[in-house]
């Protein structure tokens, strides 16, 4: 472009200037909302609304031209997000001062799809007295926003969920009615966890290898940005519903888990999510300042879970096949015929007995250790990990003859 050349935009399309300390992805990343839509229906607008035989009262600078409360639910935050957020003129922010969302009003926008963010700005909606919103942005954040408002009793426009969704809300609104019918009087129903707040950002949730095997309806899985927070890197999640609510569980091994599992789940399926090694890694981790802005990368030591994926019936199947395989009364050809796909494990449980018998002279010890083996094996197939093989054993290639020159093979030429 020469000196005299200006660069060309199509109309409409004036370029915005980055803020200070955003990047680039958070630039680019799509700007969400959650709207208020008035209308008769409105909570606020059926308090407002001044009785026709009632004359109007004159306004005046201590009595202002609005019902008593109206004004203060209007701008009202629930006070565990003004805890959880940095409030500024409008804008929250999280506590290393990255941008979390921006109240105008009747209007909440965001450019993350943090879940917990998305849960904040339908409790402040709940707290305003909204009974109908608008949602626009990504997808997820219109899914999102629809369950988490449905939840609460908000009608949403702009997200049509599928028969799935729709019947995983009516699972949990009945989970919430049972909690709140065996609640005491003193306890609230709309209180949140301090888990679930802390893991709006940076805070690690409860590790699976914590707790045990998550088990539950899978609801979404997939890569995002960790966290669904634009400036981490990418990283995959699955999402379960489990009986004590959603459970959103993040790792790199979760995309090969999902690609190598046995049963291929799939959305609605009942599966169970288990980490069972840990691999050392190491990783590159963005650094930053103490305003929170990135100013540079650096490589940390770590270990990676190693994750398992599978349907609970197919694990089912294999609690089974495991039983059988235990039972020393069941011979390996009675197994094989109840499970087929056990016959790999059947032969390297005879391969271990063959290896014993050559380094193991006494007996007792020799039981001892195929019984050890036989239950090793054992605890993996219940685990849902991939059966052994069977290998077929290849017959052995005959050594090339090799001719010495000017000497023939013995078997003479039938044309001469």
């Amino acid at each position: 472009m020469t000196p005299n050349e200006t660069s060309q935009e199509p109309k409409g399309t004036a370029r915005r200037a980055r803020k200070p300390g955003a990047t680039e992805r958070e630039e680019e990343a799509v700007l969400n909302s959650i709207e208020r839509v008035r209308g008769l229906t409105d909570a606020t607008t059926r308090r407002a609304a001044p009785s026709k035989a009632a004359p109007k009262p004159s306004p005046s600078p201590t009595e202002p031209n609005v019902p008593a409360g109206s004004e203060k639910r209007a701008r009202a935050v629930p006070k565990e997000i003004r805890e959880r957020f940095i409030g500024i003129g409008g804008k929250y922010y999280f506590p290393d001062g990255a941008a979390a969302f921006t109240d105008h009003g009747e209007k909440l926008t965001t450019r993350s799809e943090n879940s917990e963010v998305i849960r904040s700005l339908i409790a402040i909606a709940q707290a305003r007295d909204w009974v109908q919103v608008k949602v626009t942005g990504t997808e997820r954040f219109r899914k999102e926003a629809w369950f988490a408002a449905g939840l609460v009793g908000i009608e949403v426009r702009g997200y049509k969920p599928t028969a799935f969704e729709e019947e995983r809300m009516a699972r949990a609104i009945s989970r919430r009615q049972a909690g709140a019918a065996g609640r005491g009087p003193d306890e609230s129903g709309n209180e949140k966890s301090s888990r679930s707040l802390g893991a709006a950002r940076g805070e690690p949730t409860a590790s699976p290898r914590d707790s045990g095997p998550i088990t539950g309806r899978l609801v979404d899985h997939g890569r995002a940005n960790y966290r669904h927070d634009p400036k981490e890197p990418m990283s995959y999640y699955v999402r379960i519903e489990t009986t004590q609510g959603d459970r959103e569980i993040w790792g790199v091994d979760l995309e090969r888990a999902f690609r190598e599992s046995l049963s291929r789940p799939t959305i609605g399926d009942e599966v169970t999510v288990r980490s069972d090694v840990r691999e050392p890694v190491t990783v590159t981790s963005a650094e930053r300042d103490a305003d929170g802005r990135v100013v540079g990368q650096r490589e940390i030591s770590t270990h990676r879970n190693r994750w398992i994926i599978e349907r609970n019936d197919f694990l089912a199947e294999r609690t089974q096949a495991a039983r059988t395989f235990r039972d020393t009364a069941i011979s390996a050809a009675q197994g094989v015929k109840a499970h087929p796909e056990l016959e790999g494990s059947y032969l390297q449980l005879q391969a271990a007995k063959l290896g014993s018998e050559r380094d193991i002279r006494n007996p007792a010890d020799r039981a001892r250790f195929v019984e050890r083996v036989r239950w090793a094996i054992a605890a993996a197939i219940e685990r849902g990990e991939p059966l052994e093989p069977v290998r077929l054993r290849e017959r052995p290639r005959e050594p090339e003859r090799v001719l010495e020159p000017g000497r023939t093979s013995g078997r003479e030429d039938p044309t001469r």
